[in-house]
């Protein structure tokens, strides 16, 4: 027997469209508020809490003495690099008074670990992207002296950097022209050279030691991003998955058509033609990228090679961020 098949528009009505969309986003919630109230039974039972708040401050403690015992680390010979002994000691040492303020405000809040961890517990109530969303920020305020060090390692580091290429400039008799935002032409005097080969001879030496503990404290806070990253992505994928039109798809496949086809059942000389029309069902692929409902997330807007220069120049990595937001 023969196959016939006519292809039709995957566009659906309007108002139908439209009305998947609403159930989507309507079931999304509802599965969103059960797995939430399943995160709730799960954290409530057996005292999972109480673990919860006794395990979170001797890890809190023993990453605070990783990263110590990383600067001390640093403060040496690190993997055999010739270190600026002055400036290694005066970063280590600042690097280590704000873990000795870390650790200090940890044990100030420990006895209230339990009762915040409780209440915050309840946000499942509320969903479990919610849920998500909360441990996303605990991490975030968990990690806040990681992050400081990033940002203090990036801002110095990005300072030499941008102090380098402006004294290279000045030995090629060079300048930066903010007005036209080119570089033109200028002409120097014998003492700014002096100044300008001074200059670029201290901070080309302070480079290394600079660099280093850029890259380390960069490192850290890759690894920070990528945790809250996948957090984010949780909560997208939960929120935008239409769960509606899939289990339509499973049920009712000829709600969610993308053609036709019709099937001869008897073709014979002298005789009526007799076709048989059935409906093609709309793929899966195509069910998740038509009826995926549309959310707010801030996906990274950077590519890698931008990605790559910022982290090379050091500027500081926000990936979560729109395009039209406004950074440091």
């Amino acid at each position: 027997m023969a196959w016939a098949c006519i292809a039709v528009s995957r566009t659906a009505p309007l108002n139908f469209h439209d009305d998947l969309i609403k159930a989507n986003i309507f079931v999304s919630f509802l599965v969103d508020i059960a797995l939430g109230l399943l995160l709730i039974s799960w954290l409530y039972r057996e005292n999972r809490i109480s673990k919860l708040a006794d395990t979170l401050v001797p890890v809190a403690d023993r990453v605070a003495k990783e990263l110590q015992e990383l600067l001390e680390w640093l403060m040496g010979a690190p993997a055999g690099l010739k270190m600026n002994r002055a400036l290694d000691q005066v970063l280590g040492r600042f690097f280590l008074y704000h873990i000795h303020l870390w650790i200090s405000y940890i044990h100030l809040m420990s006895p209230f670990i339990e009762r915040i961890l409780w209440y915050v517990g309840l946000s499942g109530c509320l969903g479990l992207t919610f849920a998500l969303s909360i441990l996303s920020d605990i991490v975030a305020l968990l990690t806040f002296h990681i992050y400081c060090f990033y940002v203090y390692g990036a801002r110095l580091y990005c300072l030499k950097i941008y102090g380098l290429s402006s004294l290279w400039r000045l030995f090629r008799g060079k300048k930066w022209n903010v007005l036209r935002q080119r570089v033109d032409s200028c002409s120097y005097d014998l003492d700014q050279l002096f100044i300008g080969t001074l200059l670029f001879t201290i901070l080309l030496f302070l480079l290394p030691t600079t660099a280093l503990y850029y890259l380390v404290f960069t490192l850290l806070r890759l690894v920070m991003v990528l945790f809250q990253g996948v957090i984010h992505l949780s909560v997208d994928f939960i929120n935008s998955l239409p769960l509606f039109a899939i289990g339509l798809r499973i049920c009712r496949p000829y709600r969610l058509a993308e053609g036709v086809k019709f099937k001869v059942l008897c073709q014979e000389p002298g005789t009526p033609l007799h076709l048989m029309m059935e409906i093609n069902p709309l793929k899966c692929s195509s069910v998740l990228q038509c009826y995926r409902t549309p959310t707010y997330s801030c996906y990274p807007k950077d590519s890698w090679a931008a990605l790559c220069k910022k982290l090379f120049v050091g500027e500081l990595i926000y990936p979560w961020k729109q395009k039209t937001a406004k950074t440091d």
